[in-house]
């Protein structure tokens, strides 16, 4: 299985979603995950992480608030968004990168 830090790197965008498992929204969040990953197949790649177990997250990509959005491709960020977003909102964010 390959790391985090690999998959960003990869050719195709990987959106990564930053929560803690026990925020009141992660059932939700959870969901569109899930949804994300149907649509795209190997189009794009949707990554969960626990932020809460690596606390080294938090600082390398600045997490000031849960679940934060960010958009990679080839290593770069592209695009980060954090709070509440709905499916359309986090569809946007990568169609954006795939065009």
């Amino acid at each position: 299985m390959k790391s985090l830090v690999e998959k960003i790197k990869e050719k195709i965008p990987t959106l990564v979603v930053f929560q803690h498992a026990g925020e009141q929204d992660a059932v939700e969040v959870k969901y569109l995950i899930n949804e994300l990953r149907n649509k795209y197949g190997e189009k794009a790649c949707v990554i969960s992480v626990d932020a809460s177990y690596n606390g080294q997250y938090k600082q390398w990509y600045k997490l000031q608030e849960y679940p934060t959005y960010i958009l990679f491709k080839e290593g770069q960020e592209l695009m980060r968004e954090s709070g509440k977003k709905s499916q359309a909102q986090l569809e946007d964010m990568v169609d954006r990168a795939l065009n």
